[in-house]
């Protein structure tokens, strides 16, 4: 029976991932954005194997942006989910910022009725990133 178990490799150290994760999720962002312009191309029309194969082109765009999340936000040696409680707290502070930067630009004088909205719901946003974050810290 022994001969049999799937040995699991060691995880990689953490001052391995973050630079990888520092290296990759930009080129990958990239990747998504080329791979999502594909789909609004306005010079290629728009056929069943043309929207078919950007969307594949996508979706795995899609999904090796999520592993290079991983490796920033995930320590390779927990159980946890996706996000850990400080990265929790980041994304929340980079929703909090939003707001802020778009009133020092000034785009939010330009609808201020609509940016507004916007704002409540980031502080919204903000404070169940927030909560989460607390939350699985208590678990932990």
């Amino acid at each position: 029976m022994a001969l049999y178990e799937k040995i699991e490799p060691k995880p990689l150290p953490r001052w391995v991932t973050i630079p990888l994760g520092l290296i990759f999720t930009p080129f990958t962002f990239i990747c998504v954005i080329g791979s999502a312009k594909l789909l609004i191309a306005p010079n290629v029309p728009p056929t069943v194997i043309t929207v078919s194969l950007s969307s594949l082109f996508l979706a795995g765009s899609l999904w090796v942006f999520y592993l290079s999340l991983r490796l920033l936000f995930v320590s390779p040696k927990s159980r946890s989910k996706f996000i850990s409680p400080i990265g929790l707290k980041v994304v929340a502070m980079v929703f909090a910022v939003i707001p802020i930067v778009s009133i020092i630009i000034g785009t939010f004088w330009e609808k201020p009725l609509v940016h507004s909205i916007m704002t409540i719901a980031y502080i919204g946003i903000v404070f169940r990133l927030w909560g989460m974050s607390n939350h699985r810290g208590q678990n932990a």
